[in-house]
């Protein structure tokens, strides 16, 4: 602003340029908000629907020999240094309309172990060592426990907590009964 000798002020050009740009930023910005509300409020089912979480990667796969039954390593990871946690991921890849496939004997054939996974080992060749799965103070086996059928289609992740294979680069083999033994498979961190 300048003052004139008379006392009155007169204002420069740029600044009511400058207001008015500021006037007309706040507008659009409006605009834009406004716009983007009533987008998402005309569709709720995209912003309502869950998304399917994604399938956690398989460090190694491998299949019943019934054909129908996928079974994937989804991890083997340390809990603690004397501690690992295998977690399977187990799908039925049977068609639709197909009788569920029965796992409360297909991991354990011993009934007291019947719906867990406690048949399922370990095996260390570099250190010729099989890793069970640990139990606790009744005898069960520490991981999942009354295993339902699995339905046509139907993917389900179950758990086993074996002692940990010596080494921090130790790799293993997975067993499990009625398939193929998954080799190379790194114990994580």
């Amino acid at each position: 602003m300048t003052v004139t000798g008379t006392g009155h002020r007169t204002r420069h050009p740029f600044v009511w340029l400058a207001a008015g740009l500021g006037v007309v930023l706040v507008v659009i910005t409006v605009i834009v908000a406004l716009r983007r509300a009533s987008s998402v409020a005309q569709s709720p089912a995209a912003a309502d629907a869950p998304r399917p979480m994604p399938a956690p990667v398989a460090v190694a796969e491998t299949t019943g020999e019934e054909g129908t039954l996928s079974i994937a390593v989804v991890s083997l990871g340390r809990v603690s240094s004397d501690i690992v946690e295998l977690r399977l991921a187990v799908a039925n890849t049977a068609a639709s309309g197909s009788p569920p496939l029965d796992l409360s004997q297909r991991f354990s054939a011993d009934v007291p172990d019947s719906g867990t996974i406690a048949e399922v080992y370990l095996a260390d060749l570099a250190h010729q060592q099989k890793f069970f799965v640990l139990r606790d103070a009744a005898n069960a086996p520490l991981g999942s426990r009354d295993v339902a059928p699995l339905r046509a289609g139907e993917r389900r992740v179950l758990w086993a907590r074996y002692p940990a294979p010596a080494g921090h680069d130790a790799e293993v083999v997975v067993h499990v009964p009625h398939a193929e033994p998954m080799p190379n498979v790194p114990v994580g961190r």
